[in-house]
């Protein structure tokens, strides 16, 4: 299995106490995740998080193609990190680490995110769209962010 890498950053001039409660809403994955996605929950998520939640929704990554996606925080450290892992959905494996760390003039948010896709040889040969789809989603989500914090 070949896993992918992506890492991104982010620096907010807002202080990281406003940052975590953001990010640690899982409601507010509605507002980082492009329309084009159509992401919808399956159930209501709680409005903050903690280790072991579950969160159930579908998304659309390519048109006409809805996708359920379970996923489950396996990790949290207030005002530092959450780990979330794909349990069922479009990857063979899924990690998302969110870091957040304390800056003179607020806070940065930093990503890393491993991901494996299913189908052997053909999941190798689309991963350039998927790579390329999930570059849009990170560059997206910062612009939501910089939205929700502007400087």
């Amino acid at each position: 299995m070949k896993i992918y890498t992506m890492e991104n950053s982010l620096t907010v001039k807002t202080p990281i106490e406003d940052v975590w409660e953001f990010f640690s809403d899982p409601k507010n994955l509605s507002i980082l995740t492009p329309p084009k996605l159509k992401l919808q929950f399956m159930q209501e998520p709680p409005s903050s998080m903690f280790k072991g939640q579950r969160v159930f929704y579908c998304i659309s990554l390519f048109p006409g193609l809805r996708l359920r996606w379970e996923g489950e925080i396996i990790e949290v450290a207030e005002l530092e990190r959450f780990i979330d892992e794909q349990r069922k959905g479009p990857f063979t494996y899924w990690r998302h680490e969110h870091l957040f760390f304390r800056k003179e003039e607020g806070a940065e948010i930093r990503d890393h995110l491993q991901y494996a896709l299913p189908f052997g040889l053909i999941g190798f040969a689309i991963h350039p769209i998927v790579n390329s789809k999930m570059k849009e989603m990170f560059a997206y989500r910062n612009e939501k962010v910089k939205e929700v914090f502007p400087s």
